[in-house]
């Protein structure tokens, strides 16, 4: 893995303290780059307040109907899911602080707890309404945003009884964590050692391809279930009572779950060793897309070159979790690091004053402002336009205060000196020019009705949110661009073909996946014609409440 660790982190470590500083492009003064967007970098009810319009957008229609969105797929609804429960915990948060999300408040109004209590029980019409036959039996890592979502879900509910005193939820937690757990247990034996070492294969229906978000969901859902995963005894396997008139099979009971087992600590800790030495970095410290397993061979010995935004981001959280874990502070460090890869792959930390060369492809965007290689040339799949506000939503994760309390989970989290908390807030606190850039941006490119376009550098480079080639950028040598080209899934090496499609080799839950490729369907829906490609959709709003959710929760980093 290449990892870039600034000397003074290294250095301070050796000496047995905990100073870890940004590196020397992380703050300059604003001047110096005429091109980073200008605003409000402290206004905290500014962020607060475009935070709730750009989530109102998300949860009206024509996006939502009241039980869910309509027009996306299932992983993804999963996602902007998490996206509105993740916003609950930031406004519980800011009742106990007294920074209030009302227009103009310090402190908390009626009208924010009517806000939660809005957006709580959008998330419980999801429960109600999730599609949960289809992502069932969908690929590994759909099954493990379903687990993430239910978290999410639990920590906003102890975390707004917590702050504000509220048995808002309690009664449903058994539900979420039931979920969690029927998705959870799809994968938690998919840790392959006969193919790469180790890993999981992304999609069963597919031949063999360890991809990096599988992988880094495995981290991120493992250590998630060890730290907030409260228990469940029911047995029921099924995650719907039509499940098996509608796929005709029949599941095992399902194996109680304990809190806090070590067996989620585990792992979590094996996947990220194996993900650390199975080289899934590219020469500039960026995560390539995954490894194929030529035939008659047994190690990933054929590396996908493509990068996308938000495998830098997923592993971000559970490196965080890992820290608090296990109190080992190797993984907040190797976090930073790749943090800071992103930042400098966006033109961030060009030669002052230089707009020529900030302007330049750095790696995932450009002028500072993060990019799929799809986004300018308007042909992103419905898949990588949700893929920027997953990235901001597991940095924002990542970017959490740590603990220095006594932690509510006793002997299994660690708490950190304040030496280091203020450390850890001081780095993320730095990041924050740049996060503000990227959700200006995004904000940028609203319509007249609040919806936020794909391609938030746009704007920067004085264009509309429309198809612009010249703007396209060739994809890296190597690559094959699969989630944007979904065609190649039926040709070698995706399609499952000879010794790479035996039962045995592929694994399975339920004995047998619902008839036909569950890749499929992402490739054949309409596309909307609203301005090039897909135009602005739920996934481009969704990626838009990543962004500013994230300016808004680390600029409360006190």
């Amino acid at each position: 893995m290449v990892l870039t660790y600034d000397f003074a982190i290294l250095s301070a470590l050796a000496e047995g303290t905990f100073a870890i500083i940004a590196n020397a492009g992380t703050v300059s003064p604003a001047d110096s780059h005429p091109w980073r967007a200008a605003g409000p970098h402290h206004n905290t009810s500014y962020w607060s307040n475009e935070l709730k319009k750009t989530l109102d957008v998300m949860q009206d229609e024509p996006f939502w109907n009241g039980t869910y969105w309509p027009d996306t797929i299932q992983w993804i609804g999963a996602f902007l899911n998490t996206l509105v429960a993740s916003s609950e915990r930031s406004f519980a948060s800011a009742l106990e602080t007294g920074d209030g999300a009302s227009s103009g408040a310090h402190s908390p109004s009626d009208s924010d707890q009517a806000g939660i209590t809005k957006y709580y029980s959008d998330v419980r019409a999801y429960f109600d309404t999730e599609d949960v036959i289809q992502i069932f039996d969908a690929a590994y890592d759909d099954a493990q945003w379903v687990v993430l979502e239910w978290l999410e879900a639990i920590r906003f509910i102890y975390q707004d009884d917590n702050y504000a005193s509220s048995a808002q939820g309690k009664a449903d937690i058994a539900r979420f964590a039931h979920r969690a757990h029927i998705f959870y247990n799809i994968v938690q034996d998919q840790f392959d050692t006969s193919l790469c070492e180790g890993g999981i294969t992304w999609n069963p229906s597919l031949a063999p391809y360890k991809n990096a978000i599988t992988n880094e969901l495995f981290l991120s859902s493992s250590i998630a279930m060890y730290l907030c995963f409260p228990g469940d005894s029911n047995t029921d396997p099924y995650p719907s009572p039509a499940y098996m008139n509608a796929t005709n099979t029949t599941l095992p009971a399902l194996p109680p779950l304990a809190a806090h087992g070590p067996v989620f600590l585990s792992n979590a800790i094996r996947e990220y060793s194996w993900f650390q030495s199975h080289n899934f970095t590219n020469a500039q410290g960026l995560v390539v897309d995954g490894f194929h397993v030529s035939e008659g061979q047994t190690t990933c010995d054929e590396r996908n070159e493509m990068v996308y935004t938000y495998n830098q981001g997923v592993l971000l959280s559970g490196l965080r979790q890992l820290w608090e874990a296990t109190g080992d502070i190797q993984y907040l460090i190797e976090g930073y690091a790749f943090v800071e890869t992103v930042i400098n792959a966006t033109g961030w930390y060009s030669t002052p004053g230089s707009h020529e060369e900030a302007g330049q492809w750095a790696g995932l965007g450009r002028n500072g402002i993060l990019e799929d290689y799809c986004d300018a040339p308007a042909n992103c799949s419905q898949d990588n336009q949700i893929f920027k506000g997953i990235y901001f939503h597991h940095l924002d994760l990542f970017c959490e205060a740590l603990p220095t309390r006594t932690p509510l989970i006793k002997g299994v989290t660690f708490t950190a000196s304040l030496e280091l908390a203020a450390e850890h807030a001081g780095k993320c606190r730095a990041y924050l020019p740049w996060i503000r850039h990227n959700a200006r941006a995004a904000l940028a490119t609203r319509n007249d009705t609040g919806v936020v376009g794909g391609w938030w550098g746009a704007g920067s480079v004085g264009k509309s949110q429309q198809s612009w080639s010249a703007y396209a950028v060739p994809k890296p040598e190597g690559s094959i661009d699969e989630k944007n080209e979904a065609w190649v899934l039926g040709e070698v090496p995706w399609k499952c073909r000879g010794w790479h499609c035996h039962a045995g080799r592929q694994g399975s839950r339920a004995g047998a996946l619902v008839t036909g490729n569950p890749m499929r369907a992402r490739s054949e829906r309409s596309s909307d014609v609203n301005d090039q490609g897909r135009g602005r959709t739920v996934e481009t709003q969704g990626s838009g409440v990543g962004v500013v959710k994230a300016a808004y929760d680390i600029g409360r980093i006190e």
